[in-house]
């Protein structure tokens, strides 16, 4: 793995680049983060899912956006157009370093979102791999909210909602000008624009994922797979605890190592 800073000056984003190790392929993985705690506890299992792909001879990169983790900046004047826009320099970066002609984005939970927001605006990404993703951002927004209300109703101060709209949520602050943003994109809307092939894999059942499935059920290009795992990402414990979803992050490594092996069959 190499660790590295790449982007626009003003605001540099750091990467971490896991080069292929066999079987050359012609097509790179962004991995897109989810927000705040969740990243946290979903930073093992990206890594996880990092090394992975990469023995299956996919360059792999991830990275922080800008204003969080050890990328420049914090989030104030930050929208969520900027962390799409931060998708596509991730994905210019590894068509540079990689020698790719063509990069897939993988994202989990919000990640997913903003993922396919960028595969939408971008024509070039080859496939967009969603993970547990948000599908709608007013309604993720308010269900961060209702979760501050209850903690407050119970005397808690780790989850504070300002009088600016800021909200402060298990360590990690959103402005009202990110959340405005935010509220805006709808999955369903965003991937009727998205032409290449979709996948969606998810960890529990719901009535959102059913949508997404239903929505997209109808396209030939359409892949989506229940992987039962543990799926809280935003519960906080007194040690530091993670989530270890691993059916989940095997059944995307199978979903690409099918492709490989479709790719070889092609040429043999």
């Amino acid at each position: 793995m190499e660790a590295f800073f790449f982007g626009p000056s003003k605001s540099y984003l750091f990467g971490a680049f896991h080069p292929r190790h066999t079987n050359f392929q012609d097509e790179g993985v962004v991995l897109c983060n989810p927000f705040g705690q969740e990243y946290l506890r979903a930073h093992k299992s990206i890594r996880r899912l990092a090394i992975n792909l990469a023995e299956l001879g996919y360059p792999v990169l991830r990275f922080d956006y800008r204003g969080t983790g050890d990328s420049a900046g914090d989030l104030t004047g930050v929208t969520s157009q900027d962390w799409i826009d931060d998708i596509g320099h991730a994905i210019q970066e590894l068509r540079d370093i990689a020698s790719v002609s063509r990069v897939a984005v993988v994202g989990l939970r919000l990640g997913g979102l903003l993922a396919a927001k960028a595969a939408a605006e971008n024509e070039d990404i080859s496939r967009l791999i969603l993970w547990d993703p948000i599908i709608d951002g007013d309604g993720y927004i308010e269900e961060i909210k209702s979760v501050i209300e209850r903690a407050q109703h119970f005397g808690s101060r780790s989850k504070i909602l300002e009088q600016d709209g800021t909200i402060h949520f298990n360590g990690f602050c959103m402005p009202k000008l990110f959340q405005e943003s935010l509220a805006r994109l709808r999955l369903n809307e965003t991937t009727s624009d998205v032409t290449s092939p979709i996948a969606q894999f998810v960890s529990h059942e719901s009535d959102d994922f059913a949508s997404i499935q239903q929505h997209l059920g109808q396209r030939q290009t359409f892949h989506s797979e229940l992987a039962p795992a543990p799926h809280d990402w935003n519960y906080v414990d007194h040690v530091g605890g993670i989530l270890w979803p691993k059916p989940v992050i095997d059944a995307i490594s199978r979903y690409f190592s099918t492709m490989t092996h479709q790719k070889m069959s092609h040429y043999a």
